[in-house]
């Protein structure tokens, strides 16, 4: 047989697939319940994060977790809960005190403010299954370093034993889970008002919250792609080219590239005054005219242009490095050259002989002795007459001067000599460099009104090579790598002498000349359109990057479809699971009682959200929420709750914190009885602070013959949530008193044996104050048969009929024991002379007996037992 899965079973599986966000409301509805703005905003977040709208976060990666339904799924085995101890910086509860919860299946703890039980509560609330936020859990505020909290829940599972160790935000458990939590905060996430009281079970709850962040988010696209918003406005570009198309259409299918390589260069912007002054002078002339202007123009260009390319033959970037490598040659020749000398012309007593200048000397010595017939010898031999000093040439002279023309003719020294001449010739030609541009005016004059700008960048090229120039010649010093002269002028006006001569050869008829203008209008519409991008380069940017924004906006708001929200929750519905919850839901408001006006329960959906709709049979429209008192709508929510535990055959225990805060008493009476109905068949744990509304426990359970266990939670100056597994004295029936004083009795015996006088005297007049207010509630609860309660606004004169037997014995006996109460209990001030009176052990135990036989006739034989 299939296994028909229950709605959060549905929803489990149908949201795999979904948006992340989608899945992100979901896995908070199943947190918090009910999404509220912060919720929503972290919603719409995930989905622009999801989209690449905003900067992923570091812990972004958690909302891509499967969502746990830890608890909201089929249940497994029935849990119960057995016990709460160990508990440990939680408040100023007590670490050495437990809750335990086996003896019945109603289980009663009651506390007054301050007492400790919300601090209990909120933990069960942390680790159990409650529709809503999990409470703030707080520690001692009165201890500088508190520890961290934690506490030893016990279950039972199935009948099996199972311990888990609690903290904050600890990983779910499937069996804690289980129990499911009520209280007054939860309430309001199971009755929901509208136009009308509206029920939204289990599951359908998460529908209708994802439906919520849907329209949110959906609401919050729309706001921001209104149409015009978040986009410069830019002109319209008249024009018929590839800029103009992109501007006046574009669209996300662009990159910001295709806009920056649009942007109009500098030298662009330069051209386009010159070519529009050029095309009107066109349009005046014939081909023969503009020819013969071009030829001008050209003859006019071609001079300058070659003047500064022969300039930078000599100081241009080659040039200066052709010179470095002259020089840097020199230096390694002459080095070489030097290196020879020493070792040849070791003793000759000059430094620099056989350098430069010496061998300017020598050459010119050897031309003389060529020259004159009387000397025939170079070098000058032994015995020979020397020209230059005009003495006899000795031996040691001749030798040396042997030794320096060996090394004249060697290579080292003819390359030194050969290098220097170069660097020489390449000086000179620097020095020699004229850069004068007086005779170029004109044509520096005619090339601005071809490119405006131009001029002035050629002029500035030729004063960088006039500086290079002059620092040589003053200096000897040549630029440093990073000093790189810019030639883009000089390419420029060869570009344009070529341009020139270009429209020279494509103007040779009418029909040509007029082509050659349109291509030129052509150019400039380029042009200006280029500098039209320039111009609203960072509106066009700005709006590129708005539409790619408003492509992902829209992107999301395709997700923003409500309409498979709505398809679930109908298939949900159409397959029967809704019937049942329906069923247990009118089922249950029978329970309540509501009979003041009758409620048509009916399922509606709208924009995916499952509802049980409330409305009055036959009225004119949707009124209940607004007639409904408090304590109605309480009872309604009350409902909800038990009613999706029947439904979903869900057997484990339930827990109801202050279920009934501020309701009237007859409300709270409807919640007390239905509460110890349903602790029949599940276990049912209730804490309260309203010593009323435990009465009326006490009392529902009287009346249905059911188990209960009541646990009363105190606290002394130092710490909170001290267990006494008993209810308070307060709400104790009269022989749940009785029961209670015997334990006293015994406590006295011991302190009658072992105590002293005063120690027995205390005692005894606690335990008549505890007496006499025993037999005040025995006469409120069985002697006047409960005609008259406190804490009922009601009489109930149907009562009266058991009455009729009530006898001036009866009478006598109360006033009797009343009396004597009234003697010993504390309050009462003896005169000192008289002393201080007090019972024996044994009137103590007779005074006992008395009351506790009266009850038993009056239950027994008179049948007080209503």
């Amino acid at each position: 047989m299939d296994v028909v899965l229950t709605p959060v079973e549905k929803i489990q599986d149908w949201i795999k697939d979904k948006p992340v966000w989608w899945q992100h409301a979901i896995r908070l509805a199943v947190q918090y319940g009910e999404l509220d703005r912060e919720h929503l905003s972290a919603v719409y977040f995930v989905a622009r994060v999801s989209h690449s709208l905003e900067e992923s976060p570091a812990d972004f990666a958690k909302v891509t977790l499967p969502i746990d339904f830890t608890g909201l799924t089929s249940e497994q085995a029935k849990v119960k809960l057995r016990k709460l101890d160990g508990v440990v910086g939680v408040g100023a509860l007590a670490g050495d005190q437990t809750l335990s919860f086996v003896e019945s299946n109603l289980v009663v703890v009651y506390g007054d403010n301050g007492a400790g039980k919300s601090s209990y509560a909120n933990i069960l609330k942390d680790t159990c299954l409650t529709r809503g936020d999990s409470p703030r859990i707080i520690g001692n505020v009165f201890e500088n370093s508190p520890a961290s909290p934690q506490a030893q829940i016990e279950v039972s599972v199935g009948g099996s034993t199972e311990p888990y160790l609690w903290k904050p935000n600890s990983a779910p458990v499937e069996a804690l889970k289980a129990i499911r939590v009520f209280d007054s905060s939860s309430a309001s996430h199971y009755v929901n008002k509208e136009d009308a009281l509206g029920f939204k079970p289990d599951g359908l709850n998460l529908l209708t919250e994802l439906n919520k962040a849907i329209a949110y988010v959906k609401a919050n696209v729309e706001e921001d792609i209104m149409p015009g918003n978040g986009l410069v406005s830019i002109p319209y570009l008249d024009a018929d080219n590839d800029v103009a198309r992109l501007v006046n259409k574009l669209s996300i299918k662009h990159a910001e590239s295709d806009i920056t390589k649009l942007v109009a260069t500098s030298d662009e912007l330069e051209k386009i005054a010159p070519l529009r002054n050029q095309i009107t002078e066109w349009k005046r002339q014939t081909p023969e005219s503009m020819q013969a202007n071009l030829r001008q123009q050209q003859v006019m260009l071609l001079p300058l242009s070659r003047f500064i390319s022969n300039a930078l033959r000599f100081v241009g970037s080659k040039a200066i490095e052709r010179l470095k490598e002259l020089q840097a040659d020199y230096k390694q020749k002459q080095q070489n050259a030097d290196n020879l000398r020493k070792a040849a012309l070791d003793g000759i007593p000059f430094e620099t002989i056989a350098g430069v200048s010496w061998q300017q000397l020598w050459g010119a010595t050897k031309a003389f002795i060529e020259q004159e017939s009387t000397l025939s010898n170079f070098p000058p031999q032994q015995g020979d007459n020397c020209p230059v000093c005009l003495q006899d040439i000795s031996n040691e002279s001749a030798q040396k001067m042997s030794a320096l023309q060996s090394f004249i003719n060697d290579n080292a020294a003819t390359d030194a000599r050969n290098a220097h001449q170069a660097l020489q010739n390449a000086n000179n030609k620097i020095s020699e460099l004229s850069l004068s541009l007086l005779d170029y005016e004109a044509a520096l004059a005619e090339v601005d009104k071809f490119q405006e700008g131009l001029s002035l960048r050629l002029r500035n090229l030729v004063e960088q090579m006039q500086s290079r120039r002059n620092n040589f010649v003053e200096t000897a010093s040549l630029p440093s790598d990073e000093d790189i002269l810019d030639t883009s002028a000089l390419a420029e006006l060869e570009q344009l002498i070529t341009t020139i001569g270009s429209q020279m050869e494509a103007v040779t008829s009418n029909e040509e000349l007029q082509n050659h203008i349109k291509e030129q209008e052509q150019l400039l519409s380029l042009l200006e359109s280029k500098a039209f991008v320039a111009q609203h380069y960072e509106s066009l940017l700005k709006n590129l990057r708005r539409l790619k924004v408003i492509e992902k906006m829209e992107a999301i708001k395709r997700d923003a479809n409500p309409q498979r929200v709505s398809v679930l929750a109908s298939t949900i519905y159409q397959e029967g699971v809704i019937e049942p919850l329906k069923a247990a839901f009118e089922n249950e408001l029978k329970v309540f009682g509501f009979d003041r006006f009758a409620i048509d329960v009916k399922t509606r959906n709208s924009g995916g959200q499952q509802q049980f709709k409330l409305a009055l049979k036959d009225a004119g429209g949707p009124v209940v929420a607004t007639i409904a008192s408090e304590g109605e709508q309480r009872c309604i929510a009350i409902a909800a709750f038990l009613a999706e535990m029947r439904a979903d055959n869900r057997e484990s225990a339930i827990i109801f914190d202050d279920p009934v805060n501020s309701l009237s008493h007859k409300w709270s009476q409807k919640v007390a009885s239905r509460l110890v109905a349903e602790s029949s068949s599940r276990q049912v744990i209730v804490f309260t602070h309203d010593i009323v509304f435990f009465k009326l426990l006490l009392e529902q359970v009287e009346a249905q013959d059911a188990d209960v266990s009541s646990i009363t939670l105190e606290r002394n100056r130092k710490v909170a949530g001290i267990v006494r597994d008993t209810a308070p004295w307060e709400a104790l029936t009269t022989s749940k008193r009785i029961k209670s004083l015997k334990a006293e009795l015994r406590e006295i015996k011991k302190i009658y044996t072992n105590g002293t006088d005063s120690e027995f005297r205390k005692a005894t007049r606690d335990f008549y104050g505890l007496l006499r207010e025993s037999w005040e509630r025995l006469v409120e609860e069985k002697l006047l048969n409960k005609v008259v309660t406190r804490f009922e606004r009601g009489v109930h004169t149907m009562r009266l009929s058991r009455l009729t037997d009530i006898t001036d014995e009866d009478i006598t006996l109360v006033n009797r024991a009343m009396g004597k109460c009234s003697t010993y209990f504390t309050g009462h001030d003896s005169a000192a002379p008289m002393g201080d009176p007090y019972p024996t052990i044994d009137e103590v135990e007779d005074d006992l007996k008395e009351i506790s036989n009266f009850l038993d006739s009056l239950i027994n034989i008179r049948k007080r037992s209503n």
